[in-house]
């Protein structure tokens, strides 16, 4: 569940916590007022604020990111369905185009969504353009004799393009990535939260228990981010069944 920086965060946010219990235990009993403690509690609140400003509008950006990829998917598997039922209007000699179609988008799904345990997603392959090329070149080198058939092709090279255009901006898409240092500041500003949480707070289990407890669900805030970040791997990410139901409606 946690990847690497929900983890490494969880660590720090844990080891602030506990810095700030070992400095509070030796802080001497004039730093350790009400008022001193007022004081740093509401300046720290205004970090406490820009840390949840931050968190929230990465979480937001990464969402509207994930779910405009999810999109892509959704509108690549439909145009793959309709390219099929068009292809299945023209001539006999051109029926081999359906699977070739069928062909190229078992390519894509394996691709795109590799069963091996730690792959990364292909979501750039010199096959799979030629497999698309090659489909494009030949309903443009039809020339059909009856006024269904040439509908058929006309809708057939707009589908094509359309697939080739969601394929590469989809390609394009992969390496988008929510800015490190955006991630890296917010995790030391939530530390130094921590940290001074943990400084006057009482050293008992139910603290104890609290600032774990929030220390998790920040982590797994973080944790998020990064996941909605790679949206085809992972704990989150987006399901490959619009492809597989193209694939399975393909099937003569």
């Amino acid at each position: 569940m946690f990847n690497g920086l929900g983890l490494v965060a969880f660590v720090c946010l844990v080891g602030a916590s506990a810095i700030g219990f070992a400095v509070g235990r030796r802080l001497p009993e004039a730093s350790r007022t009400e008022a001193t403690e007022g004081a740093v509690q509401n300046i720290m609140n205004v970090v406490g604020i820009l840390s949840a400003l931050v968190l929230g509008l990465l979480i937001a950006s990464t969402k509207g990111d994930f779910d405009t990829h999810s999109t892509e998917v959704e509108t690549f598997a439909a145009n793959l369905t309709l390219l099929d039922r068009e292809l299945a209007h023209f001539d006999q000699e051109l029926k081999g185009l359906r699977e070739m179609l069928r062909a190229f988008t078992e390519r894509k799904i394996a691709l795109t969504w590799p069963s091996k345990r730690g792959a990364e997603p292909v979501m750039h392959d010199d096959q799979s353009v030629r497999e698309l090329d090659g489909i494009q070149m030949q309903v443009r080198g039809w020339t059909p004799q009856l006024e269904v058939h040439a509908e058929a092709r006309r809708n057939a090279l707009k589908l094509l393009d359309e697939l080739k255009k969601t394929s590469r901006l989809m390609a394009v898409q992969q390496h988008e990535q929510t800015p490190r240092p955006f991630l890296f500041v917010s995790t030391l500003w939530l530390c130094l939260l921590y940290f001074t949480y943990a400084l006057f707070a009482p050293l008992n289990r139910i603290v104890i228990a609290a600032l774990l407890i929030g220390a998790f669900c920040v982590s797994m805030a973080l944790n998020l981010i990064v996941d909605m970040d790679h949206p085809f791997v992972g704990f989150v990410r987006i399901s490959p069944e619009p492809m597989q139901q193209a694939l399975e409606q393909m099937k003569p």
